[in-house]
């Protein structure tokens, strides 16, 4: 019979805890089929997971011998790494464990119910509307039973109380909320902390203090096939930033936040919080929380989007790109595409293009901010984030990138998309265009997959399609290509002296340069049409769409009915605002448009 565990130092607490983050992370994929609550996208396994990489890491790091400085690791690695209303939930139960214990060298059974007392407290309190039949309630739950059980001294017999407890708080949760009673589950996020003390028990009764073999996040999983949810999210983005400063307020960033969404969680420190809410309005959420100190780790993650592709029966392929496609909100939503945002600078200040950042926002920005505007690709961690998603539900993922010619997105995707599980199902295809070329692309990448084109004809199929694919642009002022530094200066004095209007053109290598100027401004649409149709020919039978600047419809519109007269094989498949990937480098008077060839079998 094994010795009684009286007490806990650093090294066993550690990898006690490095135990319980492995069965975490292995469940990973079985959360994911549970989740329905707070919103039915599938995605609580790879939140917690990633949260619980990030306390492995922090854990893995830590060689010291306090219980103190190890658990504020731990609470760091898992703040900076948490994902999602669970994920932010963990880590403030982490940071509790670490302010209760902060000067501890060992810990015993008293001191252990103390602080999971003190974590629960914490936990519920960064919760703006707690609710019974979540994680909160597996955490007070283990509480309880830490307090009724502290007198045992022996740590297998203190943890397997908790066990018990957590278990069954976690089987209430199907009768505690409507949501998990219809999909007849229990909540994941509080599944997914029984798993954590299930591991923490599993070490102390089999366990080996000489070596815990790490299990990374990126191990292969099969995707799902649990049916999810008819309902659409009350909020479209789950939105995530951290703030540092001085002497923070959770309360106070609260007051100023509950009225744009729900599902709001703030966790951390006084001096660094994670803030996570569901919102029709993240831009407004960054904003905000930026007037409490310095922002970083923003996303949005578009939870709409999510939630109704996963309700589609023919879920084996998903399309997804970037932000430097200008594809309408409504076609995008039609073909279940998802997107990842670059990011808009302005100085210090960086923006989601898009969902964080609309062209008219960009526009009025450029109004007034002093400071230079430029774009860079989307994060690792965004990328990374998405295809977590999509290949846990997803057979296989078709990624089409901004061009490799002018971005290192399209090289940015390809190496995010290398570290995340089942990377052989996931194919980034370079788009060589950029704005509605890009979005023709992907577009008809969705449509051909929509038919049911899989694997290596499809990639084929897209790569041949991008090549063949003609971007114009009319670029009336140079002054953004100048301040991007994409220009010298005196190309636009000179342009500006000589009254020409330089036409970008798009070549089959993805580079962009001039093929043309219109000299003076009368009737230049009009003349661009001309210039554009006598480099296509009138007898293809082409679809073309077209992305103008801030409130220029009226030059949309014009453009259309001049390629249509020119060019009477053509229809327009959509207008919509120039997105800023382009706008900054070629300003937002800019008038794109993108013609591809129809009539295959295929179209």
């Amino acid at each position: 019979m094994p010795a009684a565990v009286t007490y806990l130092d650093a090294p066993r607490l550690r990898r006690c805890l490095l135990a319980g983050l492995q069965k975490l992370i292995a469940e990973r994929e079985h959360l994911n089929r549970i989740n329905v609550f707070p919103v039915p996208d599938g995605d609580t396994g790879n939140n917690l997971a990633q949260t619980a990489v990030y306390a492995q890491m922090a854990l893995t790091d830590y060689s010291g011998d306090a219980i103190g400085p190890m658990l504020e690791a731990l609470a760091g690695g898992s703040l900076d790494g948490a994902q999602g209303n669970s994920g932010v939930m963990l880590a403030q139960f982490f940071q509790g464990l670490a302010s209760s214990l902060h000067d501890a060298n060992r810990v015993d059974t008293h001191a252990m119910a103390e602080a999971l007392a003190i974590a629960a407290v914490q936990t519920r309190n960064a919760l703006t509307h707690p609710r019974e039949g979540t994680m909160i309630s597996a955490i007070d739950a283990a509480a309880a039973a830490a307090r009724a059980s502290q007198k045992r001294g022996d740590f297998s017999d203190f943890l397997h109380s908790i066990l018990e407890a957590t278990r069954a708080a976690v089987k209430a949760t199907t009768s505690q909320l409507e949501e998990l009673r219809r999909a007849n589950v229990v909540d994941a996020g509080a599944l997914g902390f029984c798993f954590i003390v299930e591991g923490c028990v599993d070490f102390l009764q089999h366990g080996s203090l000489r070596q815990i073999p790490l299990l990374p996040v990126s191990a292969a999983l099969p995707f799902s096939t649990h049916e999810h949810s008819t309902e659409d999210p009350a909020f479209r983005y789950c939105t995530e930033c951290m703030v540092v400063g001085a002497n923070l307020s959770p309360a106070r960033i609260r007051q100023e936040l509950v009225a744009l969404g729900d599902s709001m969680v703030i966790a951390g420190s006084d001096t660094r919080l994670r803030i996570h809410i569901h919102t029709d309005e993240p831009e407004s959420i960054f904003d905000l929380v930026g007037q409490f100190g310095q922002i970083s780790h923003t996303k949005a993650d578009d939870m709409l989007v999510q939630a109704r592709s996963l309700r589609r029966s023919d879920r084996e392929v998903a399309v997804v790109t970037d932000s430097g496609a200008d594809i309408p909100d409504a076609l995008m939503r039609e073909l279940d595409i998802h997107m990842v945002s670059l990011r808009v600078q302005f100085g210090t200040e960086s923006h989601l293009d898009k969902s964080g950042m609309s062209p008219s926002e960009f526009h009025a920005e450029l109004q007034h901010n002093p400071n230079r505007p430029g774009t860079s690709q989307p994060t690792p961690g965004d990328l990374r984030r998405m295809f977590e998603f999509l290949g846990a539900h997803f057979g296989e993922i078709l990624s089409i990138s901004l061009s490799a010619a002018l971005s290192g997105t399209h090289q940015g995707t390809v190496a995010a998309a290398a570290r995340v599980s089942g990377s052989e199902r996931i194919h980034v295809i370079d788009s060589r265009s950029v704005s509605v070329g890009q979005g023709l692309a992907v577009v008809h990448a969705a449509r051909l997959a929509a038919q049911g084109l899989r694997g290596a004809e499809l990639q084929q199929a897209v790569a041949q399609e991008c090549a063949r694919i003609r971007c114009f642009a009319l670029v009336p002022d140079l002054s953004s290509a100048v301040r991007s530094g994409r220009l010298p200066g005196w190309v636009q004095n000179a342009a500006e002296w000589l009254r020409l209007n330089p036409i970008l053109a798009g070549a089959s290598n993805g580079k962009v340069s001039v093929c043309g100027f219109l000299p003076g401004n009368q009737r230049l649409v009009e003349r661009f049409a001309r210039r554009v149709a006598r480099k296509l020919g009138r007898e293809k039978p082409l679809e073309f769409a077209i992305a103008h600047g801030y409130s220029e419809t009226a030059d949309a519109t014009l453009l259309e009915a001049q390629i249509i007269r020119r060019l009477p094989n053509a229809r327009c498949a959509w207008r919509t605002e120039l997105g800023t990937a382009l706008g900054v480098h070629a300003g937002m008077t800019a008038l794109v448009v993108a013609f591809r060839e129809t009539g295959s079998d295929t179209d």
